[in-house]
């Protein structure tokens, strides 16, 4: 009797789009999940066996990783599955070394993750999990696309709002540790709703309380430049902290980091306002490798790291880029 193969999932933990697209794969399939940041990708990977059938969601590749991870796919595919679902940059020569490894690629800067994830997967998953793609699209600012705004306009949308910033407040309040974010994959095998799962409305009341206290505080700390503003913040959340900069500044793009002193990096988050025309993803990917540091996702939000020692020059770099 052919052994059945087991599901993996590794999925970004770090957003309520990362914990979508791994609910729905979850649903559809079982399996265990891994909640991971672009950090841990490889580590994980080489845990799961060869034959197994393989998920990656919502974790874009750079070139400090894609090598290993382009290694990781062959290993698998030789005797399992393997999945690559995202919505990050990706780059025409990794994507063909992807597709070369036999892998499933389903990647489109279009929509956000869980909402690819849900398209691909939704005749194997109720159809109420289709909310799961609407609190991805709303808090990853991709409500605006096709297939989101299609889903959305399903549900009463000032219910689908309150979740989705429920959700995402409960995660930036508890720093989006995998033992919480499980818990919610575990939730939404139930299709609760983020309201009825445990510690979710509290953590997220907290989060509220905190934002409160940080827009006080923007206006004194944040340094605006010409097209752009930012501030450092012990925030674990700093992609918020960098929506509180657009919005008391009235900049179409900021960002906020934090020192990592053990390491000996900052941590940085950037946004922009939906009328904004400058493309983060590619400008973050385009100049952190300079300055030995990584970064990168999609247009209107999007992350990187640098060393500590050059944030002045990683400043005058994206304000050139900024300003061509």
């Amino acid at each position: 009797m052919k052994e059945e193969r087991k599901t993996y999932c590794i999925s970004h933990g770090k957003d309520v789009d990362g914990i979508a697209s791994a609910s729905i794969v979850k649903l559809a399939n079982g399996g265990k999940t891994f909640l991971v940041n672009y950090d841990k990708i490889i580590e994980t990977l080489e845990k799961i066996p060869d034959n197994a059938n393989v998920y990656v969601c919502d974790l874009g590749m750079n070139d400090s990783i894609s090598e290993r991870f382009i290694e990781e796919c062959n290993r698998i595919t030789k005797k399992g599955k393997f999945t690559y679902i995202d919505h990050h940059i990706l780059k025409p020569s990794t994507k063909k070394k992807i597709l070369k490894a036999k892998v499933k690629l389903i990647h489109s800067r279009k929509e956000c993750a869980g909402v690819l994830t849900y398209e691909l997967l939704k005749k194997k998953v109720p159809k109420e999990a289709a909310i799961l793609a609407c609190y991805a699209a709303i808090t990853d600012y991709m409500d605006h696309q096709q297939i989101a705004k299609s889903l959305i306009s399903n549900y009463d949308r000032q219910l689908v709002l309150l979740e989705s910033t429920m959700l995402a407040y409960a995660l930036a309040y508890d720093g989006a540790k995998p033992q919480f974010g499980n818990k919610i994959v575990d939730a939404f095998q139930e299709l609760s709703f983020p309201h009825e799962i445990k510690d979710v409305p509290e953590l997220a009341n907290k989060q509220a309380e905190r934002m409160k206290n940080i827009m006080k505080t923007v206006n004194k700390e944040a340094k605006s430049y010409k097209n752009f503003a930012c501030m450092e913040s012990s925030n674990p959340t700093i992609g918020l902290v960098a929506n509180m900069i657009i919005g008391e500044l009235n900049v179409p793009v900021a960002f906020a980091y934090r020192h990592n002193t053990i390491n000996g990096h900052y941590e940085m988050s950037f946004r922009a306002r939906y009328d904004s025309k400058a493309e983060l993803g590619k400008i973050v990917a385009r100049i952190t490798p300079e300055l030995g540091g990584m970064g990168g996702g999609h247009n209107k939000a999007c992350g990187a790291r640098i060393p500590d020692n050059k944030l002045n020059k990683f400043i005058k770099l994206f304000s050139a880029e900024l300003n061509k």
